[in-house]
């Protein structure tokens, strides 16, 4: 088991390494090759270094490309688990969820917003899936809307002490530790199920969305937020990465699947587009 832990580091590490080589390689060509020219002239080392530098500026920057692809290929092999992840980035997970939200999709987080405004009812009981630090419930105190309870469930520990900061001197407020894969889900019924960057994780996230449909209460919403597929390039790579991270854009065939869907907006961002989603329980189903 030691062995097979020393020989996963050692194919991220390698990974990471021939990914960026390979980035800077694509992107500066002939002044990425010559910025390692040092030695003796008559070194096979640099030897090479010249060789490199003579070839077309073209074939330089695939073979980057190529490298970089074969990194990402590295890393996607020895992904780090979402608990291990997510308890090593809880303490400064707030700074990157600011950055997400202000920098790289405005739009989408905006539309959140007002669909979290729109679709809570008066004093409803709202449960949050994979709250992570809080976000969602950071939200919805911020813009001062009018729920009646707020649960929280969420796999990592050391996410849930984040959000519990946030919860803190509130009766309503409560937060569990579960997997939604293979856990119940706590109480209900609900008004409004929401769960942001969360779906990419999931192994399977139609069986949580039916999970999530048997306690919302009839008449009430969920919104959902994760990545999903796109046929862009850049988007391919993006997948590529977020396999370190034991995630993937959802297809379109999950989410076409999912019960109650009425409204789908995407919005595209540096890494790749996004979804949000809106589901409606009619009330005939009570």
């Amino acid at each position: 088991m030691k062995t097979f832990g020393v020989g996963k580091r050692f194919l991220r590490l390698s990974g990471a390494l021939c990914a960026v080589d390979g980035l800077l390689t694509a992107a500066l060509g002939r002044r990425y090759v010559r910025l390692w020219r040092f030695g003796a002239d008559t070194s096979p080392y640099a030897w090479a270094l010249d060789w490199l530098s003579d070839r077309p500026g073209w074939l330089l920057r695939a073979a980057g490309l190529a490298q970089a692809g074969l990194g990402l290929t590295l890393l996607g092999s020895a992904p780090v688990s979402v608990p291990a992840f997510y308890g090593a980035s809880a303490g400064e997970y707030q700074k990157i969820e600011t950055i997400w939200r202000e920098w790289f999709y405005t739009d989408g987080h905006r539309a959140l917003d007002q669909a979290i405004t729109e679709y809570l009812p008066l004093n409803g009981d709202v449960l949050d899936l994979a709250c992570g630090t809080g976000a969602n419930l950071a939200r919805i105190l911020d813009m001062g809307l009018p729920y009646g309870s707020y649960t929280g469930v969420d796999l990592t520990e050391q996410m849930l002490a984040q959000a519990r900061t946030k919860g803190s001197g509130h009766e309503t407020i409560r937060f569990r530790r579960m997997d939604l894969q293979t856990d119940a889900l706590p109480g209900g019924p609900y008004d409004l199920v929401i769960s942001t960057w969360a779906f990419e994780h999931l192994s399977d996230p139609a069986s949580v969305v039916d999970k999530a449909w048997q306690v919302l209460r009839p008449g009430g919403y969920m919104v959902l937020l994760f990545e999903i597929s796109t046929d862009f390039c850049w988007g391919k790579v993006v997948d590529r990465i977020l396999r370190f991270f034991s995630a993937r854009h959802v297809p379109e065939g999950v989410w076409r699947g999912f019960p109650g869907l009425v409204e789908m907006t995407r919005y595209r961002g540096a890494f790749g587009d996004i979804g949000l989603f809106v589901l409606h329980k009619p009330v005939e189903e009570a």
